[in-house]
C-alpha cells in the first residue's frame, strides 16, 4: 500500500489509503431493484395493518392473499369468527408493517402508588413552601397570618434546593430535593457548511454529579432530616417522593454512582429516621436501566425484579419490611419484562427468554403465573419467538410465532390459558425462495469456556453458488446492554445485509459472551472489558458454522458495526487481525473516558480506573495491521466526535496511516455510515480488500 493522503469527503477532512481501483459494489439503486423482487414474494401471506377494538373483544387486519390482492378481515373473540368487511383506504406504500394497534394496551406495567400530593402549598392549605438557592422558607397559606420560617439554615451554600414539594396526605410533613451546584460539562458540534452549532449537555464518566438527597420536614418543628451520607453515599441518581396513605412514611429511590446498586429508601416520621428498604447490589455491576421494575399491589406490598439468584426473576416484597414473601418467579431462565399485572385475579403475564431447554435462548415467551408464584403456564409453547399483541381488554392476545428461518404463524390466543381463539394464517415465502432469497441460518456452538450456547444467524450471499467461496462479513454490536442476533423471522431484510448479501457477502450476527439476556454471569463478562466484546467465542463460532457451510472463505473475514459496534469492530482488528482481515467502525466510543457517563460507568465502573486504558483503542494504536474505514458525523451528539478523530491521530502517529480510510461525514449524527452514500463506500472498501466470489 502506499502512503495515506489526504482529502475531502464531502466537506470532510479524511485520511485514506490508495484509491478504490478493484470492481465496485452494485450501486443501492440496483440493489433495490432486486430487493423489490423479492420483497413482494417475501410479503406473500403476511399480517399487517392490525386494530383491536376498545373493548378487545374484535380483531382487525389486513390479510395479503397468493394472488398479491389484500383482503381485510376481523376476528370475533367471543365467538371465533372471522369475516372479510371493507378494505380501509390503501396505505400509501404496500410494504408490510410491523404488526401494531390503534389501542394496544400498555406493556409498562409498572406502578408505584404515593397518597401525597406534588405542590408547593400543602393538601390542607394550611402552608406554603418557596425557595431561592439554598434558602428554604415555610410559611402560612391562611389569610392573615404572616408566619413564615426559614429551614434548614445551616446547608451547605454550594448547594440549592429544586422540584416541587410533596406532601404528606394530612399536611403534616413534606419532602423536597437538596442538589450540590455542579459545572455540567457541554458537547458543541458544529455543522461546517451552515455554521449551525448544537450544544448539549454531556457529562462523561468520572464527572462530578449534583448528588441530590431527599430531606423530610415536619412542619410543627422546622426540623428536616435529609437521607444519610452514612445511609447512601456516591448518588448517581435520586428520584421519586412518594407518601403512604397513613402519611407515616416517605419512600424514595436510588442509583448508586458506578451503577453496582439501586434501591427504594423510608423515611418514617414517627422515629424520625431514615432506612433501606429493598436494595440490589453487585461489586461489578447491576443494569438497573434494564432491570428495575417496581409495581405496588398496595400500599405495603410490590412486585420487583431481582438477578439475586443470577437471573431476573420477579418477586413480591414486603415494604413494610423488606422482606421477599415468595418468588413469582424462578428458574435458569431470563424474565425479561412484566406484560400485564392482574391484581384481581391475582396474576401476571411476563415474557420469558430462554425458559425451555434446546430452543433458541433469545426466543420469547409469554407466560401467565399468580402472584403467590403458583400456576405457571406457557402460553404460548411451540418452539419459535413469540411476539404478543395484547388486546386492551387483557383477555385475548395475537401471538406471532416464528424463528429466523421459519416465518410467522399468526394465532389469537386467550390469556387465561393460552388456548386458541383462531389461527389467521401462517405467512409463505415459497415464492421467495424460489426467486432466489432465503432465510437467515440459525446456528450456535460453544463459547470459549466450552459452558454456553453462542447463538447467531448465517445470511447466505444472493444469488448463491454452491461450487464458489465467498468473503464473510460479520455485523457486530457487542453493546452489554442487549442482545443483538434475531429470534424471529424478520419482515425486512435490511440495507446492511441485503446490500452485502447481493454483492457476493456472507453476513453474520452473532451474540458472545457480554452480552444480556442470558443471565448475571453471561452478562458480566463484560464487566470493565468491554475490549473482549465476546470476540474468542465469534471466531469460535465462525470456525464452527464454516464447517456446515464450506462455502464461507475464512481467510477473508471482514467485520463492521457502529457506535459500541465501532469500538468492537477496531479492537477486532487490533487484537485478533490474524483473523479478521478488513474492518469499518462508525460513530466509535473508542476512549470511555471522553463518552457519555451513563453507558460508560455502567460497565468500567467509577471511580475511574485501569479498566479504562484497558479498554482505549488508541492504547493499542501500533497493533493494527489490516485495512479500516473510520466515519463519524460530524454533528454526532450520541458519542463525541473527538472520540474518532484522537483515535485517528493516534494511527497516524503509529504509523499506520496508510491502512486508515478516515472519513467525517457532513450534516449527519450518530449513524452517519447507515447513510445510503456511505454504505455503497463501505460495500466498496469491503470489495476492494476482501474480494468477491471465487471458484472453490
Amino acid at each position: 500500500m502506499t502512503l495515506s493522503r489526504i482529502f475531502l469527503y464531502p466537506m470532510g477532512l479524511c485520511v485514506a489509503a490508495t484509491v478504490i481501483n478493484a470492481a465496485e459494489a452494485v450501486p443501492l439503486v440496483e440493489a433495490r431493484k432486486q430487493f423489490t423482487s423479492w420483497d413482494r414474494a417475501i410479503y406473500n401471506g403476511l399480517l399487517y395493518h392490525t386494530e383491536w377494538s376498545e373493548d378487545g373483544t374484535h380483531f382487525a387486519y389486513d390479510w395479503l392473499k397468493d394472488d398479491g390482492k389484500r383482503v381485510r378481515r376481523e376476528l370475533d373473540c367471543t365467538t371465533g369468527v372471522i369475516s372479510d368487511i371493507p378494505l380501509t383506504p390503501s396505505p400509501k406504500t404496500n410494504e408490510a408493517k410491523t404488526v401494531t394497534t390503534r389501542k394496544k394496551a400498555s406493556t409498562r406495567a409498572g406502578k408505584i402508588m404515593s397518597a401525597g400530593t406534588y405542590n408547593f402549598t400543602s393538601s390542607n392549605q394550611k402552608w406554603k413552601v418557596k425557595y431561592t438557592g439554598n434558602v428554604l422558607i415555610l410559611e402560612s397559606g391562611l389569610a392573615g397570618d404572616n408566619t413564615s420560617r426559614r429551614l434548614a439554615p445551616s446547608v451547605d451554600p454550594e448547594t440549592f434546593w429544586e422540584g416541587t414539594p410533596s406532601w404528606s396526605p394530612d399536611g403534616s410533613h413534606f419532602a423536597i430535593w437538596l442538589s450540590h451546584k455542579v459545572d455540567t460539562r457541554k458537547l458543541t458540534v458544529r455543522e461546517a457548511s451552515t455554521g449551525k452549532e448544537t450544544t448539549a449537555n454531556y457529562a462523561v464518566a468520572g464527572d462530578t454529579l449534583p448528588e441530590s438527597r431527599a430531606w423530610v420536614f415536619s412542619v410543627a418543628t422546622g426540623e428536616g432530616k435529609p437521607v444519610p451520607t452514612k445511609l447512601l453515599e456516591h448518588i448517581y441518581s435520586a428520584d421519586r417522593l412518594d407518601w403512604t396513605p397513613d402519611g407515616t412514611r416517605l419512600r424514595t429511590e436510588y442509583v448508586l454512582r458506578g451503577f453496582v446498586g439501586f434501591g427504594i429508601l423510608e423515611f418514617d416520621t414517627r422515629q424520625g429516621a431514615w432506612r433501606k428498604v429493598i436494595e440490589e447490589h453487585d461489586p461489578k455491576f447491576s443494569f438497573q436501566s434494564g432491570l428495575h421494575f417496581r409495581h405496588d399491589l398496595d400500599a405495603e406490598t410490590t412486585l420487583w425484579v431481582s438477578e439475586q439468584t443470577g437471573w431476573s426473576h420477579l418477586y413480591r416484597i414486603d415494604l413494610r419490611t423488606g422482606r421477599t414473601l415468595n418468588a413469582v418467579t424462578a428458574g435458569e431462565w431470563v424474565m425479561q419484562r412484566v406484560v400485564q399485572v392482574d391484581r384481581a385475579q391475582g396474576s401476571v403475564l411476563i415474557e420469558a427468554l430462554g425458559l425451555n431447554a434446546g430452543e433458541n435462548p433469545y426466543q420469547a415467551h409469554l407466560c401467565r403465573v399468580n402472584l403467590d408464584g403458583t400456576g405457571f403456564t406457557d402460553l404460548t409453547p411451540s418452539n419459535a419467538h413469540h411476539e404478543i399483541n395484547l388486546s386492551p381488554n387483557g383477555k385475548y392476545f395475537l401471538d406471532t410465532a416464528s424463528r429466523p428461518d421459519l416465518p410467522p404463524t399468526y394465532t389469537v390466543r386467550r390469556t387465561n390459558d393460552g388456548s386458541i381463539v383462531a389461527t389467521l394464517g401462517v405467512a409463505d415465502i415459497s415464492r421467495a425462495t424460489q426467486a432466489g432469497w432465503s432465510p437467515p441460518i440459525p446456528f450456535h456452538t460453544k463459547d470459549r469456556d466450552g459452558k454456553y450456547d453462542i447463538w447467531g444467524v448465517i445470511h447466505r450471499p444472493k444469488p448463491f453458488d454452491p461450487t464458489k467461496s465467498y468473503p464473510v462479513l460479520e455485523h457486530i454490536y457487542a453493546g452489554p446492554h442487549d442482545s443483538f442476533t434475531q429470534a424471529g423471522f424478520s419482515r425486512w431484510w435490511y440495507d446492511v445485509v441485503r446490500e452485502p448479501n447481493i454483492n457476493g457477502f456472507y453476513v453474520v450476527q452473532i451474540d458472545g459472551l457480554g452480552t444480556r439476556n442470558r443471565g448475571r454471569e453471561f452478562h458480566q463478562r463484560s464487566w470493565q472489558n468491554l475490549r473482549d466484546a465476546g470476540l474468542p467465542d465469534r471466531i469460535l463460532w465462525l470456525q464452527a458454522a464454516a464447517k456446515i457451510e464450506p462455502q464461507m472463505d475464512l481467510a477473508r473475514v471482514g467485520i463492521f458495526g457502529g457506535s459500541a459496534g465501532g469500538q468492537n469492530t477496531v479492537f477486532a482488528l487490533l487484537d485478533h487481525g490474524d483473523f479478521y482481515r478488513a474492518g469499518a467502525a462508525d460513530c466509535g466510543c473508542y476512549d470511555n473516558r471522553v463518552d457519555k457517563i451513563w453507558w460508560n460507568e455502567q460497565w468500567l465502573g467509577w471511580p475511574i480506573g485501569p479498566a479504562y486504558d484497558h479498554n482505549r483503542c488508541a492504547n493499542f494504536a501500533e497493533k493494527l495491521r489490516n485495512p479500516l474505514l473510520m466515519t463519524v458525523g460530524e454533528i454526532d451528539t450520541n458519542v463525541d466526535p473527538r472520540s474518532s478523530s484522537e483515535l485517528r491521530d493516534a494511527f497516524i502517529a503509529a504509523g499506520k496511516g496508510n491502512l486508515l480510510d478516515y472519513r467525517v461525514v457532513p450534516g449527519i449524527g450518530h449513524g452517519a455510515c447507515e447513510q445510503d452514500d456511505m454504505r455503497q463506500v463501505r460495500l466498496n472498501f469491503f470489495i476492494k480488500h476482501l474480494g468477491g466470489p471465487k471458484p472453490r
